[in-house]
């Protein structure tokens, strides 16, 4: 019966290409981690990600040897859980699966932040496919800028620069901008001999499979291509700039953490010395790291709060 009446904490960070989920103790200590397909339901539709949810938490539950109905609080942090109408969906699928107390319901933002700083207080920019700068303050007031979606924003992700290394191939294809060493490398990466030939692969390609091209155009920065590099001069801007519209919104007048997240941001080290270097200028009192733990900690984290 004492084994029973321990509390324990799962946190699951839902992403619309993996799903991530946490088993803790109630004072934080992991005791299984497993990785599953995407939850988002906008992607994969509420009947899968029901089933993602139900085998993370099957699993969870299996390798940390708990037994199911184990007192446990959970929070879930997916995009979109920022609105009502997407809580209210993903609550239903979580009342099906019979977690209908202790829980805690967020966005993909909140979580990395708080994994981010291990703090509910400061700022992160996300750079992964999408891109997102999100906040909290001392005070518990949130703010958020960028996060669109690719079609009308997303400034500063992997799309949005792959999607212009694309570009800068089609234009010096047509003589309308500078060769680059793009050229090559993308057409090698893709196994294609000419640029007309990426007209019928991008067309095909998913957004996430575009989205891994940006490695090519950081990879040729690298090689001081200066069409590269100014794609990512403009990306590196167009993340502080949302970042600068978050601090100013919560009006931050102490230190604080500002976290660089996403796999663009903690994988290519010349993108987030990009911005170190202007946010050195111009929130000179900021704290600039990467993550201290990954979102799905993150969520347990958080889910420690309600204990």
């Amino acid at each position: 019966m004492l084994f029973q009446s321990i509390m324990y904490i799962i946190g699951i960070d839902g992403g619309g290409t993996k799903t991530i989920g946490i088993l803790a103790t109630g004072t934080g200590h992991p005791l299984a981690e497993v990785e599953s397909g995407p939850a988002n339901y906008h992607v994969v539709g509420e009947a899968e990600t029901q089933a993602i949810l139900e085998n993370i938490i099957a699993e969870l539950h299996k390798e940390a040897g708990v037994p199911l109905g184990s007192p446990i609080r959970c929070c879930l942090g997916m995009a979109g859980l920022g609105r009502a109408a997407d809580r209210e969906v993903i609550g239903r699928i979580c009342d099906e699966l019979g977690i209908c107390q202790n829980r805690i319901l967020t966005h993909d933002a909140h979580i990395a932040l708080v994994g981010g700083t291990e703090k509910q207080e400061g700022v992160i920019v996300i750079s992964g496919t999408g891109a997102i700068a999100y906040g909290i303050n001392t005070h518990g007031r949130e703010a958020r800028a960028s996060g669109w979606g690719y079609l009308l924003g997303d400034e500063g992700s992997g799309y949005a620069i792959a999607i212009k290394g694309l570009q800068a191939v089609a234009r010096a294809a047509d003589g309308r901008g500078d060769p680059t060493d793009l050229t090559d490398r993308i057409l090698n990466r893709l196994e294609r001999n000419e640029p007309s030939e990426l007209i019928r692969w991008t067309h095909a390609a998913s957004r996430d499979t575009i989205a891994q091209l940006a490695a090519v155009v950081f990879e040729t920065v690298r090689t001081t291509d200066t069409v590269a590099e100014d794609i990512v001069d403009e990306a590196a801007d167009e993340l502080v700039c949302a970042a600068v519209s978050v601090i100013e919104q919560l009006e931050f007048t102490e230190p604080f953490d500002i976290v660089l997240s996403g796999g663009n941001l903690i994988h290519q080290t010349i993108f987030a010395d990009k911005l170190r270097h202007r946010f050195a200028r111009i929130q000179p009192t900021a704290s600039v790291q990467l993550p201290k733990h990954a979102p799905a900690y993150g969520a347990v984290l958080l889910a420690q709060t309600g204990l």
